[in-house]
C-alpha cells in the first residue's frame, strides 16, 4: 500500500469512529441537557454527514493532499 492509500484507509476509519461516537451519544440521551433539542439535532447531522463522507474515502481531502503529478499548473 502506498501513503495516498494508507490516507485514505485512515479517513474512513475516523469516519466510522465518528458515526459510532454520535449513535452512542443519541442512545445516551439524557434530559439534562441545557442547549435547545434543534441544536442538538443539527449537531448530529452534520456529524453523521461529515462521518458518511469521510467513510466514502473523502475524495476531495485526498486530492487535497495527493495532487495530480501531471506536471502541469492547475
Amino acid at each position: 500500500m502506498n501513503a495516498k492509500e494508507w490516507f485514505t484507509l485512515f479517513l474512513r476509519l475516523v469516519g466510522v469512529l465518528g458515526i459510532i461516537f454520535i449513535v452512542r451519544h443519541v442512545l445516551e440521551m439524557t434530559p439534562t441537557w441545557t442547549s435547545p433539542m434543534y441544536l442538538l439535532i443539527l449537531k448530529w447531522v452534520i456529524g453523521v454527514v461529515m462521518g458518511l463522507y469521510l467513510i466514502r474515502g473523502a475524495p476531495l481531502v485526498v486530492k487535497f493532499a495527493f495532487p495530480d503529478k501531471s506536471g502541469t499548473a492547475p
